[in-house]
């Protein structure tokens, strides 16, 4: 599907966005595993939490799906499923499965689309072996379909230096059902969703600032409901838009604010937008709020290593703020982008050659040179919803507007957000 957007000077947006998917996922697979029933109130209904639902279904999970509030009851145990089980285009939903069914005594294989089995997965294949996990794939088990055989597992300690929640992440849901106690060590700040959660299912855990404990033989107990906020992957490219906006603003509440997911705030201010956030007092397991922002000049800012984590997946969108921004803006240590739904990297660099923009590839960022004005093009999200989306973002600065084919690859994580962008814009 091909899109066009032309230059706006005004974006207003004033709601909610779809819920978080990390949180989604999360929710969808403890539930499966936890005694009593779960209602998941705001769950994402988009392609990848769709999958993480349908695999729920295969391992003998019932669920009643009202739009966005999802009902969900355990099997009394998981059943070994009589299909592959497909992950789609779910990066996340691959790695914590495998890790979800290492221990379960099943034997399971999971596959997903051409990209994802093209993702690499020894990240968390080999720690999962570690613990005793039995797991064979293509590559010696980096690629995907990946064969989970019945194991017995037994905890140990763990160095995971390379930070990555869905690693860590695989590794808790693994340890749940390891002999003794797991300990996670050598950990750099990632977001917490799956810490979070383990605690309001009942489970015991102990995360300091490097290290998470996690003793095995654990039975998780339902909360009852599990509520899941806006997530800010999504908001981020509302808010981006608004900055861009001569006449912008935009409210978003009801918003995750997970410490590990608000560094797109972080550099939103550092390039210049205003922003006025406000946290709800009686949020729950994930902290939640409001975010305001009203445009400001838009200056280049470095971003490093250390601050990738919290905004990973909002980096596309900030590099199409720094194609209009003043001066540059570079950003290092984000190698993780070379593999994602594609080499992100160097997607963002097609866009901005797209549109004449000035974009350097570097091996684990990029380096970008803003202009005042941006001709305008075609862009090609080569199946990737956060190049799709980045690309509408930049529309509202390009003379001649953008293009956008493969439109639809935004439905994987948001779906209507080009209605909401055009609304939100006036078109």
């Amino acid at each position: 599907m091909r899109l066009a957007f032309g230059p706006r000077q005004t974006f207003h947006f004033d709601g909610r966005v779809p819920g978080d998917k990390s949180v989604t996922h999360r929710a969808y697979l403890l539930a499966t595993r936890a005694r009593g029933e779960t209602m998941i109130k705001g769950a994402l209904r988009a392609k990848d939490t769709d999958a993480t639902l349908a695999v729920c279904q295969a391992l003998g999970a019932d669920v009643e799906a009202d739009g966005e509030d999802v009902r969900l009851r355990p099997p009394a145990r998981l059943q070994e499923p009589a299909r592959q089980l497909d992950c789609e285009n779910a990066g996340t939903l691959l790695r914590l499965a495998t890790g979800f069914l290492a221990g379960s005594g099943l034997f399971a294989v999971l596959t997903g689309d051409d990209s994802l089995r093209g993702r690499p997965m020894r990240r968390v294949v080999d720690p999962l072996r570690s613990l005793g996990a039995r797991i064979e794939g293509r590559g010696g088990g980096e690629f995907a379909p990946l064969a989970v055989l019945p194991a017995a597992l037994s905890g140990g300690t763990i160095s995971l230096p390379t930070p990555s929640a869905q690693v860590k992440s695989a590794l808790m849901l693994a340890a749940l059902d390891a002999a003794g106690e797991t300990v996670l060590t050598d950990l750099r700040p990632t977001r917490d969703h799956t810490e979070r959660m383990l605690r309001q299912f009942g489970a015991c855990l102990e995360a300091t600032g490097d290290a998470v404990r996690i003793a095995g033989g654990q039975q998780l107990v339902s909360p009852g409901q599990v509520d899941v906020p806006g997530d800010i992957s999504h908001a981020a490219f509302l808010l981006a838009a608004a900055v861009l906006a001569a006449d912008g603003g935009a409210r978003v509440w009801g918003l995750g604010l997970n410490p590990g997911r608000t560094g797109v705030l972080a550099v939103l201010r550092r390039m210049g937008a205003q922003i006025e956030t406000v946290t709800d007092k009686d949020a729950a397991a994930e902290p939640t709020g409001e975010v305001q922002v009203r445009p400001g000049g838009l200056t280049g800012v470095d971003i490093g290593g250390d601050e990738v984590p919290s905004l990973i997946d909002e980096l596309p969108v900030i590099a199409a703020l720094a194609l209009c921004a003043q001066g540059v803006t570079t950003v290092r240590g984000a190698g993780e982008l070379r593999v994602k739904e594609t080499d992100r990297i160097a997607a963002l660099g097609r866009m901005a050659e797209a549109v004449g923009g000035d974009f350097e590839e570097l091996p684990d960022g990029f380096r970008i040179h803003g202009r005042e004005h941006l001709g305008g093009g075609r862009v090609d999200s080569q199946g990737d919803h956060r190049i799709a989306m980045a690309a509408a973002v930049l529309s509202l600065r390009c003379e001649q507007g953008v293009e956008i084919d493969g439109a639809e690859a935004a439905g994987v994580s948001f779906p209507g957000f080009f209605d909401l962008f055009a609304a939100a814009s006036g078109r």
